[in-house]
């Protein structure tokens, strides 16, 4: 299987293309949001680079969100007409799952957090044992003050992403946080294995609301 995958939710354009379970082209650079005049354009240089054509693409991969509202409905927008033009299916990963493989070595609780305005975080728990990442909460948004509270619980926590001076953590540990495109095709090829598609006509960013956001699990 060959699968196109994108993440537009930060101000990174990351892009990969995975074929037969091996990631043979990528892209992934700070775009300064530019992702509007840059996305296409990037899709047709890097299929061009290992002599593909749209068409031999088997699904489409998109990192939904949380994210830059701008970034998430650019992508959303070009996978849409892509897909139905090509009648191909998507999936759609969870941004925050994409962001947490990056501390995937970590043994302990992970807990991607990321600005969401207004002294809020998007933000989610993971347990790992340091080779396979697990969610054990509900997807996130609320007061910095609050997911702090939350989190106290847990002894072992590895916060990562663009709001830890929220969360007073900027003495944290440095790790390169920003969502990449290979990570998407990865978790991709699985929820195609499982037969998670999304149409293209019921595709839409993934949305955080105040009343949603109620950790549970552990």
């Amino acid at each position: 299987m060959t699968i196109l995958a994108i993440d537009t939710s930060t101000d990174y354009l990351s892009l990969a293309v995975m074929r037969g379970g091996k990631i043979v082209a990528r892209f992934h650079r700070r775009s300064h949001m530019r992702h509007s005049s840059l996305l296409v354009p990037t899709i047709d240089r890097l299929l061009k680079k290992v002599r593909m054509k749209l068409s031999g693409i088997d699904s489409f991969a998109i990192s939904i969100g949380p994210g830059s509202f701008t970034g998430l409905r650019i992508a959303v927008a070009t996978i849409k007409g892509l897909a139905f033009a090509l009648d191909k299916p998507i999936v759609t990963i969870p941004t925050l799952d994409v962001v947490a493989q990056n501390a995937k070595s970590f043994k302990g609780i992970i807990c991607p957090v990321l600005d969401a305005r207004k002294n809020k975080v998007y933000a989610c728990l993971y347990e790992s044992d340091g080779k396979t990442v697990k969610r054990i909460t509900e997807y996130l948004l609320l007061p910095a003050k609050e997911l702090m509270e939350k989190a106290a619980r847990y002894d072992k926590i590895f916060f990562l992403g663009d709001a830890l001076h929220l969360i007073g953590r900027v003495d944290s540990k440095k790790v390169d946080w920003h969502p990449k495109a290979d990570v998407v095709a990865k978790l991709g090829a699985e929820y195609c294995k499982n037969k998670k598609f999304v149409t293209a006509e019921k595709l839409e960013p993934m949305y955080l609301y105040s009343r949603e956001c109620d950790i549970t699990g552990k």
